[in-house]
């Protein structure tokens, strides 16, 4: 190993594999050696990355590559690899409200953010004024991808919150303060950019089609690749403006509940919200290299950059800040992982199991939703404790009310 990647830490595991290897953060050790080696083997066999993957704490298995993973690359583009749900992220709103206040309201609460926010499979049965509105509609693709029919189908899903492990929650900070926190990406809008541009790549000239089968990737340069950096830039923001219109709704559901309907405590606290994507891909310097880094499942976290780490519907989330550290390509983890299959966890979690986990939590009781239980996740203490040289913490947030969509 070239002498400046080095890097000792008791909790940091170096993982050799096809020339290159996987930098894995985990305070356990590298229990699942050989399942990263075999999943990232076809990757590192192509050459494409530099200098090595960097695997945060949350990491499991995923579509196109491993969930919790860092990839730099020289360059290529690989738009496989982060997955269709381009732009998935968390949003964080500190209110002007004492967690205390809320206690009497939270049943009130969940019923009228289901309400407004669609939920699971759900679209918005009318698309509003203000979305309609709203300036990301007068932003251009560059792929021929949005038919009316699709750009339809946007309007009615922009601001759902969409289902798996994408949530709606109020939380309280260690001072008492409540919080509000989302989870959401960009729906269809995501899959159908990844597809288009997957699909185009292997069409252009000088792609190696043994190679491209295992790992579909771009030239950067190409007419393409930069075509796919501007869509991937629009999904990005379609994404970000989606949270922010459903925490919108969220904020003007609580001025209804605890104010007269607004005011400028509202308004302040929905203009000082925090908002993070961590399925991206950015141009960055790292080791004195411009570098294409793939962020699947994972959060960029410069020196003081605040992060958003939520733990499963049941247990703590964090706000950080990035220690910056070089080694990790100044990121972090993007949640707690799993560690059960959605199959597994209705297999093997009961139902008295999951309600008495979500004790204390306002909560659909419906116990379809065991595929999101604590324990289908990671222990969160363990993945911040695997990650202390990347992160500092910030806020420790804890769950009052969780809304999810089957």
């Amino acid at each position: 190993m070239d002498r400046q990647f080095r890097y000792h830490q008791k909790h940091v595991h170096d993982l050799p594999v096809e020339g290159s290897f996987v930098r894995l953060w985990d305070a356990e050790g590298a229990i699942n050696k050989e399942m990263i080696e075999a999943a990232f083997r076809p990757l590192l066999k192509t050459g494409f990355v530099w200098p090595y993957v960097a695997l945060m704490p949350d990491y499991h298995p995923g579509e196109g590559s491993m969930i919790g993973s860092v990839i730099p690359t020289r360059e290529v583009l690989l738009p496989s690899v982060i997955g269709g749900d381009l732009g998935c992220g968390m949003t964080a709103v500190a209110l002007p409200l004492e967690a205390a206040r809320l206690a009497p309201e939270l049943q009130r609460l969940e019923s009228l953010f289901r309400e407004r926010i669609p939920v699971g499979t759900a679209h918005n049965p009318q698309v509003t004024e203000r979305v309609h509105g709203n300036p990301i509609w007068q932003r251009e693709v560059r792929a021929p991808v949005l038919a009316n029919r699709i750009r339809r189908k946007m309007l009615r899903q922009f601001a759902s919150l969409g289902g798996g492990n994408h949530f709606l929650e109020v939380q309280e900070d260690e001072d008492g303060r409540a919080w509000v926190m989302l989870h959401s990406g960009s729906r269809y809008l995501g899959v159908t950019v990844r597809d288009y541009y997957v699909e185009r790549g292997q069409q252009l000239d000088g792609i190696d089609p043994k190679r491209y089968a295992k790992v579909p990737y771009l030239p950067a340069g190409t007419r393409l690749a930069e075509d796919y950096v501007a869509d991937l830039q629009f999904v990005l923001d379609f994404a970000r403006e989606s949270r922010k219109e459903m925490m919108l709704r969220a904020i003007e559901c609580l001025a209804e509940v605890f104010s007269d309907g607004g005011g400028p405590a509202w308004q302040d606290a929905f203009d000082q919200a925090y908002d993070i994507a961590h399925n991206f891909v950015a141009q960055e310097e790292h080791f004195g290299r411009p570098l294409f880094v793939h962020r699947k499942g994972a959060v960029q976290l410069d020196q003081g950059q605040v992060g958003l780490i939520p733990g499963s519907m049941g247990t703590a989330s964090y706000m950080v800040e990035g220690r910056g550290n070089a080694f990790g390509f100044c990121s972090g983890s993007h949640g707690a992982g799993r560690v059960m299959s959605r199959a597994d966890a209705f297999r093997e979690i009961s139902d008295h199991e999951f309600l008495r986990s979500m004790a204390g939590v306002v909560h659909e009781h419906d116990v379809r939703l065991k595929d999101e239980a604590p324990a289908a996740y990671k222990d969160i203490r363990h993945v911040m404790r695997s990650q202390k040289d990347l992160v500092k913490v910030v806020h420790h947030l804890r769950p009052l009310l969780s809304l999810k969509g089957r």
